[in-house]
């Protein structure tokens, strides 16, 4: 008979510090793909015909979903590398560090509620050849990306405390 692991210190917070990270890294990674495929998109989106608001959505949509795709996908191996060689101390302060800091948990939020906001009204545009889930998903993409462009647009008018 095995003996049981001893989990005794699993409520040490620098034990859980590593979630932080990587659940702050990939949603970066999926900002900024989304990001990079929206603003990378739309122009050809507009130049690539025909110019029909639904036409330019899904196009638009459809850069922003393989940008954010790609960008979550490749935050994971990113951040095993960057970390693999860090002790405890040092995982839980930068763990720390990202928690608490208000431009950090302003651009997360203005990114999540963009990304709800426009993958509700996306179902609602009549995209041609796109089934409804993926216009969710192409709205949650190109939202996610606004809220970030809106944020760093205005993220000087806030004082970091």
């Amino acid at each position: 008979m095995t003996p049981k692991p001893d989990r005794s210190d699993m409520a040490n917070p620098r034990n859980l510090a590593w979630i932080d990270i990587y659940e702050h890294t990939l949603s970066k990674g999926l900002q900024g793909g989304s990001t990079v495929g929206t603003f990378v998109g739309l122009p050809y989106a507009l130049y690539k015909g025909p110019r029909a608001l639904p036409n330019i959505i899904g196009r638009t949509g459809r850069a922003a979903f393989w940008g954010g795709a790609i960008g979550f996908s490749l935050m994971a191996p990113v951040t095993y590398l960057a970390l693999k060689d860090q002790d405890d101390y040092a995982m839980f302060d930068r763990a720390y560090r990202l928690r608490h800091n208000l431009l950090q948990r302003r651009c997360d939020q203005f990114g999540a509620f963009s990304g709800s906001v426009f993958a509700v009204i996306a179902p609602l545009i009549n995209i041609p050849g796109v089934a409804p889930m993926r216009r969710i998903l192409y709205g949650f993409y190109i939202g996610t990306a606004v809220g970030v462009a809106v944020h760093v647009a205005t993220a000087g008018m806030v004082k970091e405390e």
